[in-house]
């Protein structure tokens, strides 16, 4: 009887026999087969038995079903080929014996794989933080929230995070700014010339004018403000969780949530990638070409170069997705990345402070209706400035919720 077992990620040896004719996969309970893996959605594609073929028919997911390398809405799957969903790949095998999806899970609970032997990678992520109890804190609900897929080690001072990494081969680094002898600063741009591969981010309750641009300029992927709620923590946690698969992965696909346009650039600009950064609202469409690093074009409507990329960046509604490297037809950007980000903040910055001033002189107040939202339209908060907008059908849909998209 064919079965499909889990070549990729924390969940590699899992494995689930397709007994039944119609079969669901999914992050979510409920599924025939179920993957806890964040690349994968909630319900993620369909299987169905029909004679001696597998057909896979995706469910308008967001990060993609593939076969043989292709995006597919509906496809055969043939035995010994890979299917891949988000970031997970998996194999079709024609026969043998097969683990089911239940003992697989609770193998997981215990920490181990769907082979019951061996334990599953965790990540190792150090929090770096004078405060002791907030560093306990945030240990006991990550650890909950991480599923036993996150190992965290704490340090308390410059010389505790530099002794762990030394040690350990660490994931994630995630720092404070306000520590005491050496600060978050100084030993972020230390960490970065040490380990410029491992991904680092700021969480941090100083919001102190040029942090931000300070920190990302020194090789932070993120710089998050500590939350006072424990939703907000959960949030945070879900974005350091897709900075670490988004560093994990050797190509990504797909969209990231939960962060913002210039988180993605800069993650884009780090890791040396190739891409083409599309983004659009209801009235706007643009690309930003990144090569190798490199920004080197980009379009906003009618504007190219810098304007329209500082345009894009100050959108302040929209959405965006990641698609492969084309050469772009002319090269109209060539400033640096860091250079071009702190400029894009500061032109948003103007442009927010001459609309304060515009608003104060007419009496005029920045309110609006929100617009009606079609049936069935998923929406996934990317940040501040950022809405990632994916309707069921997986198409582009304007946030007015008509029919005709821009």
């Amino acid at each position: 009887m064919p079965k499909l077992v889990v070549l990729t990620g924390t969940a590699a040896g899992l494995s689930h026999e397709l007994s039944a004719n119609l079969a669901t996969i999914g992050r979510a309970e409920g599924n025939t087969f179920q993957i806890a893996d964040s690349s994968i959605s909630g319900r993620h594609c369909e299987i169905l038995r029909r004679g001696q073929e597998i057909i896979v028919s995706d469910l308008n997911s967001t990060n993609g079903t593939f076969v043989k390398g292709e995006r597919i809405s509906k496809a055969v799957l043939r035995a010994g080929q890979i299917l891949r969903l988000g970031n997970v790949e998996l194999r079709l095998e024609a026969s043998g014996p097969a683990k089911s999806a239940k003992p697989a899970k609770a193998a997981k609970a215990a920490g181990q794989t769907g082979t019951g032997t061996t334990p599953a990678k965790k990540h190792q992520v150090l929090f770096v933080d004078d405060d002791q109890a907030f560093l306990e804190a945030i240990t006991e609900l990550y650890s909950i929230l991480g599923d036993q897929t996150w190992k965290i080690h704490r340090a308390a001072t410059a010389d505790q995070a530099l002794s762990v990494m030394q040690q350990t081969a660490i994931d994630l680094v995630v720092l404070d700014i306000g520590m005491p002898v050496l600060d978050g600063m100084q030993l972020l741009s230390l960490i970065h010339r040490r380990y410029p591969d491992v991904p680092k981010a700021i969480l941090t309750g100083s919001a102190a004018a040029g942090n931000r641009e300070t920190c990302l300029a020194n090789g932070a992927g993120l710089f998050i403000h500590k939350p006072l709620s424990s939703e907000g923590m959960k949030a945070v946690f879900t974005t350091l969780n897709e900075l670490i698969s988004w560093a994990q992965s050797k190509g990504f696909s797909g969209m990231l949530r939960q962060v913002g346009l210039p988180d993605v650039i800069q993650m884009e600009c780090l890791g040396r990638h190739s891409s083409i950064l599309e983004v659009r609202n209801q009235r706007l469409h643009g690309q930003i070409y990144i090569e190798t690093g490199a920004i080197v074009h980009a379009t906003a409507g009618a504007l190219t170069g810098e304007k329209a990329f500082y345009r894009l960046v100050s959108l302040t509604g929209g959405e965006f997705r990641l698609q492969p490297f084309k050469i772009p037809p002319e090269r109209t950007v060539h400033g640096q990345w860091e250079f071009l980000l702190m400029e894009a903040a500061r032109v948003h910055d103007e442009e927010a402070t001459t609309m304060i001033s515009k608003s104060a002189v007419t009496g005029q107040t920045a309110t609006s209706t929100p617009a009606p939202i079609a049936p069935g339209t998923e929406f996934h908060a990317v940040g501040e400035n950022v809405i990632e907008m994916v309707g069921r059908d997986g198409k582009w849909h304007p946030a007015d919720g008509s029919k005709k998209t821009p």
